[in-house]
């Protein structure tokens, strides 16, 4: 639903819909506030619970802790309305930030995110995860840079780190992650018992499903998909304006669905996953089997030729594009999502992949898939970050005391 329409109802619906599974991670109610005066400017309280779909009773007890805090502003009394004066709210973004981390196999992103939600820093540091170059000590002294800085401390009030791999997000314990060669590796704690702040570990997908929530299509709609194309192909998913998660943190693996009964070994050992069809790996191998790339070819020179208009590689994106439609379309019938948000690294295929995508999609004019919305989000390697970033707002003790 389009909350400017929501904005229009008399009522609001008479439950709240969280982020999170459970009371451990923190209620993003009042990072929803903040985002939503960060992008539609002052409102009233009345006007927030309108848009939100909140009871009014529940903003004025979030804004009254958020005032208290001094994140937000009550200006002066609107004149000209009927009954109590209502006062509009303006977010204070200087107030506080959070830190964001997105770690990768060769770097780490680091980001400096204020309260209205936009980077005010983004640096990348290189970075080992190999166990024996002690990574802890690696991030360890990443964040403690920005600590040590005496005009960003005082403001800073969590951190979030982002990992392409299955978090437990209660923990923030990681139990296989291939691409660093970690095992059974407690990242959250090793993290959180050598820093003063606040600490959340979570999955780079979530976190930036989390950011489209709060910053992108969520201004929109309170269901959509995240399709997160790259290295790998991740799928997020908001439903009813609460990020889906599985047990644990089971949950966005998209790319290992099994789409053929034969194919390359996938790094998850399963053979015919989807990402080794439509990730950086199995486009460069398909490109290579039809003669359009040598050994030496990058992705991101598959990515330059795509954009020039190399009809080749069209043809063989648009080939893709049907894999990915099929794998898609049954996720969007079974959930009836009417957009999805295309991030990550290889949204610069998409035009190369939509048409075959579509195709796919729009077999059958009774189904939701037939009418989905696509949206291609201009991406950058800090966005992972960012997501992290805000995601560290809803953690427990960021933003106000309970």
């Amino acid at each position: 639903m389009n909350p400017r329409r929501a904005a229009e109802q008399p009522t609001a619906r008479p439950t709240r819909r969280t982020t999170g599974t459970s009371a451990e991670r923190g209620d993003i109610t009042r990072v929803e506030i903040l985002a939503l005066l960060s992008t539609a400017g002052p409102l009233d309280r009345r006007q927030i619970a309108k848009w939100l779909q909140l009871g009014v009773g529940t903003v004025h007890e979030h804004t009254r802790r958020l005032l208290e805090a001094g994140y937000l502003q009550a200006l002066e009394p609107q004149s000209g309305t009927v009954g109590r004066p209502r006062i509009p709210l303006r977010i204070v973004p200087e107030a506080a930030a959070t830190l964001g981390i997105r770690i990768a196999t060769d770097h780490v992103v680091a980001v400096v995110v204020g309260l209205d939600g936009r980077m005010e820093a983004s640096d990348v540091h290189p970075f080992d995860p190999a166990p024996a170059a002690d990574p802890i000590a690696q991030l360890l002294r990443i964040i403690r840079g920005y600590l040590d800085d005496p005009a960003l401390s005082p403001r800073l009030k969590a951190v979030g780190v982002a990992t392409p791999d299955t978090v437990d997000p209660d923990t923030g314990y990681l139990r296989f992650a291939p691409r660093f060669g970690w095992t059974d590796f407690p990242l959250g704690r090793l993290l959180r018992d050598q820093l003063p702040l606040p600490v959340l570990v979570d999955n780079d997908l979530i976190a930036s499903t989390t950011a489209e929530l709060l910053y992108g299509a969520g201004r929109e709609y309170d269901d959509f998909l995240v399709l997160a194309l790259g290295d790998g192909v991740g799928l997020g998913a908001v439903l009813e304006r609460r990020v889906h998660r599985g047990p644990g943190g089971l949950s966005s693996e998209f790319g290992h669905s099994p789409v053929r009964d034969t194919g390359v070994l996938c790094g998850c050992g399963a053979r015919g996953c989807l990402e080794t069809f439509t990730n950086d790996q199995g486009i460069l191998r398909e490109a290579r089997r039809r003669g359009l790339a040598t050994e030496d070819t990058d992705i991101a020179e598959i990515r330059t030729r795509a954009v020039a208009g190399d009809q080749g590689l069209l043809s063989l994106l648009a080939d893709i594009g049907v894999i990915l439609g099929r794998a898609l379309a049954g996720v969007v019938n079974l959930l009836g999502t009417p957009t999805i948000a295309v991030i990550g690294e290889n949204h610069a295929l998409w035009p190369g992949l939509e048409p075959g995508f579509l195709d796919t999609m729009r077999t059958s004019p009774i189904t939701a898939a037939h009418r989905v919305k696509v949206v291609v989000r201009p991406w950058h390697d800090s966005q992972h970050a960012h997501g992290a970033a805000t995601l560290a707002l809803g953690a427990p003790g960021t933003l106000t005391r309970e």
